[in-house]
């Protein structure tokens, strides 16, 4: 990884941010666990969310809910353009039922949102202190995100999610339940008989519940979620193959080598070796920090 990149490493909780400034983004459809805030700073470029392509033009945000596919490309040949994004982690809001993460997960933010220009210029200069490791810098990040979920909310930025009957909500419930466990847990080894034991539902039950929220079987999901945590470390990381692979709840490299294959359709290497041609450094900043 280059020197000029700082991270911090995901400690034993879920990370909450991470901030990075590059002048090349992902140009192929994917997709992560986290929200993610995009910001052209300058330049022109086509952003393409869910099979649709958007102009995006300097001053734009745009917001990327979790799992929603997505990719960005210069807007013509030969142009440039220069990025900020922030990543997050719903835990930033507070624990499950938190009245802060019960809001902002019973909503849906806009594609598009419009901020007022001290916030981007706030947003530009977390990004410069963070490069230089200001003190207290961790600080201002966080701020600075809390600034523009703040202005979505009180600019109603948003959509409140369609209400549904007591039964079907209690059910989700229980299996948001078993996703926070899988969240923080990820990296130990989990069974069916501790979601389970978590939710209270039988076998069959569970399965289907969890098939029905989810789209797969719980086996499928956590080693998705899983492969998406090392995909991270692959590219900001010089960390070796079999250490990520372990730091992510892989104890058995082949395996890990497998699944990985399955769900990306590319080896960890050759991922590691496509993805870290993408990091280059911006004029402005070249940073990617968890905090």
């Amino acid at each position: 990884m280059s020197q000029e990149y700082e991270l911090i490493e995901r400690g034993t909780e879920s990370f909450p941010i991470g901030l990075f400034a590059q002048t090349i983004y992902l140009d192929k459809p994917h997709h992560h666990i986290e929200y993610e805030l995009f910001y052209l700073k300058d330049g022109r470029a086509v952003f393409g969310i869910e099979n649709q392509e958007f102009k995006v033009y300097p001053g734009d945000f745009l917001f990327i809910n979790p799992g929603v596919t997505h990719y960005a490309k210069s807007a013509g040949p030969g142009e440039k353009y220069n990025y900020i994004a922030m990543v997050f982690d719903i835990s930033l809001l507070g624990k499950p039922g938190d009245p802060c993460r019960q809001f902002f997960e019973n909503i849906r933010v806009k594609r598009f949102v419009t901020m007022p220009k001290d916030i981007a210029e706030k947003l530009i200069k977390a990004t410069e202190l963070v490069e230089k490791k200001s003190q207290g810098y961790e600080i201002i990040v966080k701020s600075v995100l809390y600034d523009i979920i703040a202005f979505v909310v009180s600019s109603g930025q948003y959509e409140v999610v369609s209400l549904i009957d007591r039964k079907i909500k209690h059910n989700i419930s229980a299996i948001e339940t078993a996703l926070n466990y899988i969240k923080e847990h990820y990296r130990e080894n989990i069974t069916l008989e501790d979601l389970l034991i978590l939710t209270n539902y039988s076998k069959s039950h569970f399965i289907r519940l969890f098939k029905e929220h989810t789209g797969m079987h719980f086996v499928d999901y956590v080693n998705k979620f899983r492969i998406e945590k090392t995909c991270l470390d692959l590219i900001y990381t010089d960390k070796n193959i079999t250490e990520i692979a372990t730091e992510n709840g892989y104890n058995n490299i082949q395996y890990y080598s497998r699944i990985f294959k399955k769900y990306m359709k590319t080896t960890p290497k050759q991922y590691r070796k496509n993805g870290k041609n993408l990091v280059v450094p911006s004029s402005l900043a070249n940073v990617y920090v968890y905090i």
